[in-house]
């Protein structure tokens, strides 16, 4: 399951492309493609990787196009089987916003603009809107400004996300930024 909420949230982060990408079927079930050898003495380098910084962590993929980084935060509920949210934030492309992409349960309402709302010390520092629901989850996004991001980094306390569930009661998860300045310069570190 934490596997498909990957996908999702990079392909919601890096587009269409990225997402065709992930979907491909196994190896062993692919047309055979003719590979050149890589060059002697080349170091290839991993399709993708993951490093972790508190509770945050950094993936990156390579595509065709290009490489896709973002830093995540998945999280789980104790007695409950997977995750109940998953945070992302990247920047899909260069010289675009910073995005912030919130996945929730199903269960919400979803009336005029609704959203998540990211606290910090009772300050709202971001409104994510929903964008679309399946069934796995309904997923809110948001752009974050170079100075919000910045100013995140710069967090020592916990903060929440808040949204309406489906009876209309508010719905307040934790959201930890314990790792998040170093997982934010490693991001910030890719081209």
């Amino acid at each position: 399951m934490l596997r498909s909420l990957t996908i999702v949230a990079l392909s919601v982060l890096a587009g269409p492309a990225f997402a065709q990408q992930a979907q491909r079927p196994p190896a062993q079930q692919r047309p055979a493609q003719a590979q050149t050898p890589p060059a002697p003495g080349a170091v290839s380098q991993p399709d993708n990787t993951t490093a972790t910084y508190g509770d945050w962590v950094m993936r990156c993929q390579q595509s065709v196009a290009a490489r896709v980084c973002e830093i995540v935060q998945t999280l789980e509920q104790q007695g409950q089987r997977g995750p109940i949210a998953l945070v992302a934030i990247g920047r899909p492309i260069k010289d675009e916003p910073i995005k912030l992409v919130i996945q929730v349960p199903p269960n919400l309402s979803l009336g005029d603009k609704a959203g998540v709302r990211v606290s910090v010390a009772d300050k709202d520092e971001a409104s994510a809107i929903f964008q679309r629901c399946l069934p796995g989850g309904c997923f809110a996004e948001a752009s974050l400004s170079d100075d919000a991001f910045k100013r995140w980094r710069g967090f020592g306390e916990a903060g929440q996300m808040r949204y309406l569930d489906a009876a209309k009661r508010e719905v307040a998860l934790p959201l930890s930024f314990r790792g998040f300045p170093a997982a934010a310069e490693a991001l910030l570190r890719e081209p």
